[in-house]
């Protein structure tokens, strides 16, 4: 191997596992803000849900290189009618048990006073992994943030949970 070659390759080593800065991502039009670890992108897609076929608007990040850890932020508009429930805590109660039948057993607790109706969830993820996720209905809208860790990455949860806002 030659010396450009390796030098390359530890380069290409040493980008790999450069730390990305926390990036703090305020977005009027969906009302949220969120610090991320990384840089995140903005994505948008459609999925069935129990309130009908909602439109996400999902800002995401994932380390690059991890498969184990994931950072997003989840806004969509409730479809018209009242499929899921009539009201924020009837919508929030969907939401709920749509979170259980996909990740299990979830350890939910209240959003601190005067956060609105939603609340805030612990679950355990594949491989050892921790989920962590807060669910904000108001507007008419759901507001959820969720992040995946593997094991040593609160102080990651911890930020991004403890960021994220509705506005």
């Amino acid at each position: 191997m030659t010396r450009v070659s390796l030098g390359i390759l530890l380069l290409a080593a040493l980008l790999a596992c450069a730390k990305e800065q926390p990036r703090r991502v305020q977005n009027d039009n969906l009302g949220i803000a969120a610090t991320f670890p990384g840089e995140p992108k903005l994505y948008k897609h459609q999925e069935p849900t129990p309130f009908g076929s909602m439109e996400w608007f999902d800002t995401a990040y994932s380390p690059p290189g991890r498969m184990d850890e994931s950072f997003h932020v989840q806004v969509g508009n409730l479809p018209e009618g009242t499929k899921g429930g009539a009201t924020p805590a009837e919508v929030a109660e969907t939401f709920a048990a749509w979170l259980r039948a996909r990740l299990g057993s979830l350890d939910r607790r209240s959003l601190p006073g005067g956060g609105g109706a939603g609340f805030a969830y612990r679950a355990a993820g594949p491989g050892g992994t921790r989920i962590e996720g807060v669910l904000v209905v108001r507007r008419g809208r759901l507001h959820h943030a969720q992040g995946t860790v593997a094991p040593g990455g609160e102080a990651r949860m911890r930020a991004f949970i403890d960021g994220f806002e509705v506005r």
